[in-house]
């Protein structure tokens, strides 16, 4: 068995973005999403599949940092306005789709991948949202649609010189610009990346700091900072434990 769950909103947006204006364009954005999932379904030998959805609400991450995704362009009107229409095309071909009262898409699609890894079941996660990254072990991939790529264990150290479950903390070193996290200011990739490798993850590093013998800039950034640096890794850490009250067979590909 294989467990196909779609970020239903990342989908339908680049989706849609892609395609031209015209009269029915909501209509055959619609119509391709459908392509596209039962398309991949097939590929990947999928037997299940969740497409989740998130209503427009403010979330945990907004109560504990006003400013997250600030600046993000808003949804297209007429797009917003036939969401529905969308679900009820999606399960009218045979796919459940799922959303799950404040709480952003993200930590509902976590949390399914991780109680089915747990429970010894694989799954894909369709959607090019980088944050998905921090899942992925031997039972949890993601695919990007839309540049074919698919990342395991080794495409995604490949991609980062970290591991998986290092990339919360590189988050937290960098900021995120996507999601509007701050990070600490002066810290790139490289330079974050290189005190992973040297210290594993961030807690470490920071219990060290006092003794390190660091650049003068990077050490002040780090000492001055470290707190953005927690609320960053708090705020791109994907909540894994929700009780979502769902059943494999409701997730059957009918």
């Amino acid at each position: 068995m294989h467990l196909l769950i779609i970020d239903a909103m990342n989908l339908i947006r680049r989706m849609y973005a892609a395609m031209p204006d015209h009269d029915n364009k909501e209509e055959a954005c619609m119509n391709r999403c459908i392509n596209t999932i039962a398309d991949n379904a097939a590929r990947l030998e999928a037997t299940h599949c969740a497409i989740i959805f998130e209503r427009k609400e403010p979330t945990w991450r907004h109560a504990v940092w006003p400013d997250y995704k600030l600046g993000r362009s808003p949804m297209p009107e007429a797009l917003e306005k036939v969401l529905e229409q969308f679900k009820k095309g999606f399960q009218t071909a045979g796919f459940f789709c799922f959303e799950f009262q404040h709480w952003e898409a993200d930590d509902v699609i976590a949390s399914l991948a991780a109680k089915s890894a747990y429970n010894g079941l694989s799954s894909t996660i369709i959607s090019t949202d980088k944050g998905f990254f921090q899942l992925v072990d031997q039972r949890i991939q993601i695919l990007n649609h839309f540049d074919r790529q698919l990342f395991n264990e080794e495409e995604v150290r490949a991609r980062y010189s970290v591991e998986a479950k290092q990339l919360v903390d590189l988050l937290a070193l960098t900021g995120d610009t996507t999601n509007h996290l701050p990070g600490i200011k002066g810290i790139g990739i490289k330079t974050a990346t290189d005190l992973l490798t040297q210290h594993q993850d961030l807690d470490t590093l920071l219990i060290e700091l006092p003794e390190l013998e660091l650049k003068p800039k990077l050490k002040e950034a780090l000492e001055t900072q470290w707190r953005n640096a927690l609320l960053t890794r708090k705020l791109a850490k994907l909540v894994t434990d929700l009780p979502l009250g769902i059943n494999l067979n409701d997730m059957r590909i009918k």
